[in-house]
């Protein structure tokens, strides 16, 4: 499964457990608190119908031994902090529970590459994130999240940071520091603007900024080298004459959705004429077909 098929699929999946959670609390079901903290919780959970607002998930059941453990869509609100036993876990998937905090003993996982977190209850995140430093994949699409730990800086080695449809207003100055980031998503927060660090970003491949509050893109943009730059569904009028730097790079523009002049100001800005020029059908505004690159 693609980066792009993997996205549609975690939004399927939750819109599906809200839905499911809206159901279990109005048929007052949920899940057995004792099976969660069972052996062999993957293999005994089981449900019953009773009311339960806290299940706490041990990691007791687990071998020191395993690389990957997926535990997704349980009702999970809490886990145990002997979590920190799995030091060769590679692979962490507890994507649609009802977590708003990790312990801080995930710091112990120094082996974990991909950790997805989508459609939990995150409002803020853990500052020790960043010394999980062979982490390459974090997914915490559909979360709560306000505000990043300028410690997610120091993920030197991550590749892809999936942060859709959160409530983001700002984004921290350390995101510069993410060398080797090749696809950031942030489509369907509240950015006004993002931070001009993120022209630091050389290896970036992807930006998604759809649906935000865009009012204008740093002119540190044109330092990218990105091959596809998404920006449907914001206020912007027009792009910093700096982005054709990306004439040579880039693949995809989508202003759709957005108010864009038809000309700049000649100067400092572009409008529809300008960028018409510049990328001519790469860039996209309303009314034109998205083309997704091959």
């Amino acid at each position: 499964m693609n980066i792009v098929q993997t996205k549609k699929a975690h939004k399927v999946i939750c819109s599906f457990i809200v839905l499911m959670e809206a159901t279990f609390q109005s048929s007052n079901s949920d899940v057995n608190p004792r099976a969660i903290q069972s052996s062999n919780p993957l293999r005994d959970f089981r449900t019953e119908r009773r009311a339960v607002h806290s299940l706490h998930y041990s990691f007791e059941g687990h071998s020191k031994n395993e690389t990957e453990i997926s535990i997704p869509a349980k009702g999970i609100t809490s886990i145990d902090s002997n979590i920190k036993r799995l030091v060769k876990l590679k692979e962490l998937n507890l994507g649609g529970n009802k977590l708003r905090s990790l312990p801080a003993e995930i710091r112990e996982l120094k082996s974990l590459q991909k950790l997805d977190l989508n459609c939990n209850k995150f409002e803020t995140f853990l500052e020790v994130i960043g010394e999980l430093e062979n982490l390459l994949e974090l997914n915490l699409n559909f979360n709560k999240l306000k505000t990043l730990p300028s410690e997610m800086g120091k993920l030197k080695n991550l590749q892809v940071l999936i942060l859709n449809d959160n409530k983001l207003e700002r984004l921290p100055p350390g995101i510069g520091r993410l060398k080797n980031l090749l696809y950031l998503y942030l489509k369907g927060n509240k950015l006004k603007t993002p931070p001009p660090e993120m022209g630091k970003l050389k290896n970036l491949r992807e930006l998604n900024l759809n649906n935000n509050q865009l009012e204008t893109l740093p002119v540190e943009v044109g330092n990218l080298n990105l091959q596809e730059l998404y920006l449907n569904g914001n206020k912007l009028e027009t792009l910093p004459i700096e982005i054709k730097k990306l004439s040579g790079s880039l693949e995809i523009l989508d202003l759709r959705g957005n108010n864009i002049l038809e000309e700049g100001d000649g100067k400092r800005t572009l409008g529809k004429k300008e960028l018409r020029k510049i990328f001519e059908d790469r860039v996209v505004f309303d009314g034109d077909a998205l083309r997704i690159p091959q």
